[in-house]
């Protein structure tokens, strides 16, 4: 039987296969992107971003994220719980050697605005200097909920931003949503490498943005279809008391099209009476990628909201780093 495990739980693919490769970590376990998606538009995913790490002349994909503000994105909890601000205001990545110990991997950036990501338009990347967790998040948990994380960049991103579902709606479990990232089109996919014009070495699961069409399934249907993989692929042990919560996660994808990994933090939308496109999840974790009756796991915004607003709110008077 093939080991399936949590997409959130696998330290970033891209970054661990680098580090391996300089002998700083054993052999990685796999990346999250959209399995059976398309090429993508960056203009169509308003503030779409990919969280890296560099480390001497590489840059890594790790995650994705949105730009809330010009100041701000919102990304997986789970993607920077190992990073730290540093004391000249920079946030570093942490990765765990072989003995798990956390070693300090390199900066985090955002790459914001870019449908490719060979090609980072000029004023598209940006340090971070401000990592918030929510305070409920579980190390090393995603799973267990509260999935998510705010990330304060140094400077200002002039582009459009995303719109975020304020509250949550009864349609949401009818729904068909839309995802997109950069990660993985197949499960444990390969990962693509690339050398920019400025001689930095890329790593990502996928250089060029995708979106798929995901169908929302139940709260209800989503809790049995989860207990039945855990059973079925003998996982009690490590996640028997796995549940999903419907008033903070969201489900969506019917084997077909599926975040995976690299695309955890990425947004979730659906397109309202506007047709502009509203965020309404988070790429959180799920069992496999593009499996049969194993949809994606998202963080819920809308349950979210007022501590997105409370943590801006209370930065929104701190001096620019």
């Amino acid at each position: 039987m093939q080991q399936v495990g949590l997409r959130a739980s696998a330290i970033l693919k891209s970054v661990m296969l680098a580090a391996c490769t300089l002998g700083l970590l054993s052999a990685p376990a796999a990346a999250q992107q959209v399995v059976g998606g398309v090429d993508a538009h960056a203009e169509d995913w308003p503030g779409i971003a990919s969280l890296q790490s560099i480390q001497g002349s590489g840059r890594y994909h790790e995650c994705g994220a949105t730009m809330i503000s010009e100041s701000w994105a919102l990304t997986a909890a789970h993607c920077v719980e190992t990073a730290r601000v540093e004391a000249v205001g920079r946030a570093v990545q942490y990765v765990p050697d072989a003995e798990g110990n956390l070693v300090r991997f390199g900066p985090i950036i955002l790459v914001v605005g870019n449908g490719d990501l060979r090609r980072m338009a000029a004023g598209s990347v940006f340090p971070v200097s401000r990592i918030v967790v929510h305070p409920d998040y579980q190390s090393g948990r995603p799973e267990a909920g509260n999935d998510i994380a705010l990330l304060r960049i140094v400077g200002s991103w002039p582009g459009p931003v995303a719109t975020l579902q304020a509250v949550p709606d009864a349609g949401d479990d009818d729904d068909a949503f839309y995802v997109a990232g950069y990660g993985n089109t197949e499960e444990d996919g390969p990962g693509e490498r690339a050398v920019s014009r400025t001689g930095r070495h890329l790593s990502a699961p996928r250089m060029r943005l995708q979106e798929g069409r995901v169908p929302a399934v139940s709260g209800a249907a989503c809790k049995a279809q989860i207990a039945h993989l855990i059973s079925e692929y003998g996982l009690e042990d490590t996640y028997g008391d796995v549940t999903i919560h419907p008033a903070t996660q969201i489900c969506a994808g019917d084997g077909f099209i599926d975040s995976c990994q690299g695309d955890s933090g990425g947004p979730l939308v659906r397109y309202g009476s506007t047709g502009q496109p509203v965020q309404v999840g988070i790429v959180s974790w799920g069992l496999g990628c593009g499996r049969a009756e194993s949809p994606g796991i998202y963080t819920r915004v809308a349950a979210f909201t007022g501590w997105i607003r409370g943590t801006v709110d209370a930065e929104a008077t701190a001096p620019p780093p």
